[in-house]
């Protein structure tokens, strides 16, 4: 008897633990609802000035909603109450205000990279700033300022009208915003260091809805902090000034060992982490594994044509395997742009002094990624950073899962490690396009400019994983496992350092101390001095307080 009416006030008990737990989620919705029913008038307001507020302002009731809330990463997890897209600087404050006064959070959207999809969360107002993309140069070339929402293609092609360049990355679709948030590593970055070290200045909107402008002198702390400190924690980045560098004419390399069936790719990368971050610091190399094949690349800054062929027949690459090599192209004169995609945007493997193809392959529009199947993309006043230039072809968005590590200097993975990376990219499945992408590192020169980003000096090589995600969850639950495979094999060899612009919600680490090592405490610092509230946020920002596994 005692033991049935224990059973039923369980019950009971169970049950109003149920409702209530259900009114609270109906009321949060009803608040949600509410919000949004201020918030859209308010933007409306706040986007009348430029015009053509209703196409520029999206919600989960619009044919474009599913386009708008993604970016490059195809997800279905994160739903904003709203995405709107701000033309002018002028607008993003105003944006801002309605969210405040709404009590909403905000994404500011650069380039719609995170790997992890946070360029747009759930119950938040994505600010898309790609419109924001205008490039201005100095009269004597030296410096030119930067809409936080310009990609990286745009910006090198309206800089190369000037015959000048910027030292930065390789994937054109990039925003720069969210690029200098990580730290901005580049394929120049052994001789010349990382891209935040050409950032002179950045004009930010503050959580308290002030505009400022950081750099070494004003507000030298949150300006320290948005150099590798990651992308929406300390304000929203409206303009960057950047420090410009004209880059000469270098000699390319590209490799490629196919239809092995033996530990040819082994060897080959064996070699790589052997010789690459060893070799010139003028050439920064890099090494693409799949599962059947595999490719070399490299830029050698400002190098000839003989004097690659001299350093690849030292380096030991032409003796393994030559019967698998199945191209080998060794050549000199390459224009930087088309340095940046030689080999691997394209297929592109013929340098040439100047060429226009190359430099319209760069040019990306605003919303560059290519439409979700059955489903209506946005486009809206799609003009690039370099509008007498053609327009790139769209940039495909696509199902991912990644892994990011760095080979550290102090912990260089064995030869037994390696085999057991080059083992475990072997059994991925056919379909999931597993692609190894490792970079040599070890850059050469002192740091020009204090930065959060923690690795600069530590690195000897990063090694990033990829392979595609499924709408099929069971075929995407085997790719995750086998992803969690990389992690579980790698992580005790190398340690936790990992690059923030390769963002993973399931790494084995600590992930505040892994993508930003000693600085954690001072990024902390600084987050709450300007953002004590924590306005700008995401699942892997730095909070105002020390995080959990974390003594400060």
């Amino acid at each position: 008897m005692l033991f049935q009416r224990s059973s039923i006030l369980a019950l009971c008990y169970a049950a109003i633990a149920f409702f209530v737990s259900l009114s609270n989620a109906v009321d949060v919705e009803i608040a949600s609802r509410h919000r949004k029913l201020r918030l859209i008038p308010c933007l409306t307001k706040a986007l009348s000035a430029e015009g053509d507020a209703a196409k520029r302002i999206i919600t989960s009731k619009d044919e474009l909603y599913t386009d708008a809330r993604t970016g490059e990463k195809i997800n279905t997890k994160q739903l904003p109450l709203a995405v709107a897209y701000a033309m002018t600087q002028t607008e993003v404050p105003l944006m801002f205000s309605c969210a405040k006064i709404n009590r909403v959070k905000v994404v500011v959207r650069a380039g719609g990279h995170h790997f992890e999809a946070y360029s747009a969360l759930t119950g938040t107002l994505v600010i898309d700033i790609g419109h924001i993309n205008q490039v201005s140069v100095s009269a004597d070339r030296q410096t030119a300022v930067v809409g936080a929402g310009t990609r990286l293609g745009g910006l090198y092609v309206a800089l190369s009208e000037y015959g000048t360049s910027w030292i930065g990355g390789i994937c054109p679709t990039v925003g720069i915003a969210g690029y200098i948030s990580a730290g901005g590593f580049n394929m120049q970055m052994r001789s010349k260091g990382m891209a935040v070290e050409y950032v002179k200045s950045i004009k930010v909107l503050l959580a308290s809805g002030e505009v400022v402008t950081a750099s070494s002198k004003r507000h030298p702390d949150l300006f320290w902090a948005m150099l590798g400190g990651g992308g929406n924690t300390y304000a929203i980045a409206l303009e960057f000034t950047l420090r410009l560098v004209a880059l000469p004419n270098s000699a390319m390399l590209y490799l490629k060992w196919q239809g092995y069936g033996d530990d040819t790719a082994y060897q080959v990368a064996k070699r790589f982490l052997d010789w690459a971050p060893k070799a010139d610091p003028a050439l920064t190399a890099s090494i693409f594994i799949y599962k059947n094949e595999l490719e070399v690349t490299g830029w050698y800054l400002g190098k000839t044509e003989a004097e690659l062929q001299t350093l690849i027949d030292s380096s030991g690459f032409l003796n393994i395997r030559s019967q698998y090599r199945n191209a080998t192209s060794i050549t000199g004169d390459c224009n930087t742009d088309a340095s940046r995609v030689f080999g691997v945007q394209g297929g592109i493997f013929v340098c040439q002094p100047t060429s226009p193809f190359i430099t319209f392959a760069l040019n990306s529009s605003p919303d560059p990624f290519t439409p979700i199947p059955g489903f209506k993309q946005f486009q809206y006043n799609e003009t690039t950073s370099a509008p007498k230039t053609l327009t790139a072809p769209a940039w495909n968005r696509l199902r991912r899962k990644s892994k990011s590590f760095f080979v550290t200097k102090d912990k260089l993975l064995n030869d037994a490690g390696i085999k057991g990376v080059i083992d475990h990219i072997q059994a991925g499945d056919a379909e999931g396009g597993i692609t190894a992408e490792w970079h040599a590192w070890n850059i050469s020169t002192p740091a020009t400019q204090d930065m959060a980003f923690a690795w600069r000096q530590k690195a000897y090589a990063h090694m990033e994983f990829t392979v595609r995600g499924s709408e099929d969850a069971a075929t995407d639950a085997a790719r995750e496992k086998y992803m969690a495979g990389f992690e579980s094999f790698l992580r005790p060899k190398l340690g936790g350092a990992s690059y923030t612009g390769y963002a993973d919600d399931s790494i084995s680490t600590n992930p505040y101390t892994s993508y930003f090592g000693d600085n954690v405490c001072r990024l902390v610092r600084v987050k709450r001095v300007y953002d004590p509230l924590n306005v700008f946020t995401n699942p892997l920002a730095i909070p105002p307080t020390v995080p959990r596994g974390v003594r400060c």
